[in-house]
């Protein structure tokens, strides 16, 4: 994300992210890409697509496999989620608190590997900068205590060591926790903000002067413009990270302080509706080690080392001047305003003790009386400052409760999955954009035609990965660079891309049989080939089994024709009883 911003608006990096599903992939890919074949080709060339939608996704899905079972064993290791070996097995089976270390630093690389092809980015210190500089809709005044924040140190500062290149413009703090963002988006909100207002009132008419006065005699940091500032150091090593030139788009950034920036303006809009409007990540991604093993918790885990369980936690829709309550250890002050009031209250009582003293009356009856008013009052205000903090943090926990997502192997699984349906859903775009021009297309040809589609369909800037997703075509034979310097690709037919996507898919495992020539036939044959040779007795038992089953189901039809016969022997034998009674005409 750029620095650079005007009065109300920010320059904010487009994100790589496809935001929108697999499913709404295909359908722009039709309509924006394949609308121009015939109806009658229509309905056949979409089910093409659609299975080769599907061979990519299982490819991909399977390609990645081993990415994600070492994934889970390194957080597993990592956050102390490996079982405990019985005692027995120890001397085989343990991990010393060396090797623990080792694991843990190489699944915050895998991870960081995870994290960067599913387009998440590391926040930046010129970012971290530009969202302290203001204050959204959560203004209570607060501090990050990095040093007693329970933040390990030791393990992303030996992953920094191991990556120098990933320290360069971060934070300073990414030695105790490291920040990923992806997507931005646009936070508005509309209101008078009378409480608000007055505390911007005080803060410019009593807090900036008093904090200058005191900064100038005594080198206090009180009053400072923005309580945020100290939080925001940048570690050495030069300006924010940059991996090349990124399309940028503008956000409005409209906060209290932009909107009023002096006395005059306070008061001029105190009575006015307001429309805020900030930055916001969509999606928000901490991780971090704790220092120590929480007491409760140190039975369910498992860490060799000492430390703490690696955390991961996830965020939706943090508006970037608030990021800062999401980090853990975050300290929450009283307001300008709760020290005003009670300070006032607490410089008249000991002001009238003083004067009690200096007529003489500090001993008298009355004196003892207006000291234990006075006990009361300062007791009362300072019970009434922590009160103020603990509602303060308590609503910062509600709000914290509302972005949070979710936290440990949820995050890992969420993360996994956006992985691989980024990877696919670039391939399909680009294929099928490259399909619907059979001429071939530039890099800078393709770049643009997609980034305006996903414009035009769903109004989402993306600065598509373009480079990665032809490049991943060609590997898997599915485009062509065009001879020549024309820099032109082209892709296969969509016939012969199914069929080379179907061969790699019937060779991820060799034990198929159809090779041999015996079709399904030969293949059932030689199951039962090898079940016979598992088991020589297996094949007799079934067959007297069949046996047996015969003879039973003949033996109820045998049944059943004994019971239809005695049936009708017993109705003739009545009909012969009948005639007998019958005196004949002529006998």
């Amino acid at each position: 994300m750029a620095s650079k911003s005007t009065q109300f608006t920010v320059d904010v990096e487009n994100t790589r992210h496809v935001s929108i599903n697999i499913d709404s992939c295909k359908q722009l890919c039709e309509d924006a890409f394949l609308s121009s074949l015939t109806s009658s080709s229509m309905s056949a060339e979409k089910k093409k697509f659609s299975d080769f939608v599907s061979l990519i996704r299982g490819i991909v899905h399977h390609e990645h496999q081993t990415k994600r079972d070492a994934l889970r064993k390194g957080f597993d290791a990592s956050a102390g989620l490996m079982p405990k070996r019985r005692k027995e097995s120890l001397k085989s089976d343990a991990k010393s608190p060396t090797e623990h270390e080792r694991l843990s630093v190489q699944f915050v690389t895998q991870f960081c590997q995870m994290m960067a092809t599913a387009e998440y980015t590391l926040l930046s210190a010129t970012e971290w900068d530009l969202a302290m500089e203001e204050d959204f809709m959560f203004r209570l005044p607060m501090t990050i205590d990095w040093a007693k924040g329970g933040y390990d140190v030791s393990l992303l500062k030996e992953f920094l060591k191991k990556n120098p290149e990933l320290k360069v413009g971060l934070p300073t703090f990414s030695e105790r926790v490291l920040l990923f963002k992806r997507g931005v988006t646009t936070s508005t909100h509309g209101d008078l903000f009378i409480a608000e207002k007055i505390d911007l009132l005080l803060e410019y008419a009593l807090k900036r002067p008093v904090g200058k006065v005191l900064r100038k005699a005594f080198g206090l940091g009180f009053g400072s413009s923005s309580s945020k500032g100290e939080e925001s150091a940048t570690a050495a090593g030069g300006p924010g990270r940059s991996g090349g030139k990124r399309k940028v788009s503008k956000i409005e950034r409209k906060t209290l302080r932009r909107l009023m920036p002096t006395i005059a303006s306070v008061l001029k809009n105190v009575h006015k509706k307001l429309e805020l409007s900030e930055p916001t990540f969509k999606e928000v991604i901490l991780l971090y080690r704790e220092d120590k093993i929480d007491a409760a918790e140190a039975q369910f885990l498992n860490v060799p080392s000492g430390a703490g369980p690696l955390r991961l936690k996830s965020f939706q829709n943090v508006p970037m001047a608030d990021l800062e309550m999401v980090f853990p250890g975050v300290k929450i002050c009283a307001k300008f305003i709760d020290y005003l009031t009670n300070g006032i209250t607490m410089v008249l009582v000991l002001f009238s003790l003083i004067w009690a003293f200096i007529t003489g009356e500090a001993l008298s009856e009355r004196a003892m009386q207006l000291l234990t008013v006075a006990g009361g009052k300062l007791s009362a205000s300072w019970a009434n400052i922590q009160k103020s903090k603990a509602n303060y943090a308590a609503q910062m926990s509600k709000e914290v409760m509302k972005k949070m997502d979710s936290s440990g192997f949820a995050v890992l699984a969420s993360v996994s999955t956006d992985m691989e349906e980024q990877e696919t859903k670039e391939m399909i775009l680009a294929y099928a954009a490259m399909r619907g021009n059979k001429s071939g297309m530039t890099i800078e040809e393709l770049d643009d035609r997609l980034e305006q589609a996903l414009v035009d369909a769903f109004g989402i800037a993306v600065d598509f990965d373009v480079h990665g997703s032809v490049k991943k075509l060609v590997e898997e034979g599915l485009a062509s660079k065009i001879p020549g310097d024309s820099g032109m690709y082209q892709v296969v037919p969509i016939e012969k891309a199914l069929k080379k996507l179907d061969k790699k898919w019937d060779a991820l495992f060799e034990y198929s049989s159809s090779s041999k020539g015996g079709g399904a036939g030969s293949s059932d044959k030689s199951v039962l080939d090898a079940n016979a040779e598992e088991d020589p007795s297996k094949m007799e038992r079934d067959l007297l089994l069949q046996l047996a089953n015969a003879d039973t189901e003949r033996g109820k039809e045998a049944l059943k024709l004994t019971k239809k016969m005695d049936e009708l022997n017993e109705k003739i034998a009545d009909a012969s009883g009948s005639l007998r009674k019958v005196n004949w005409r002529y006998s």
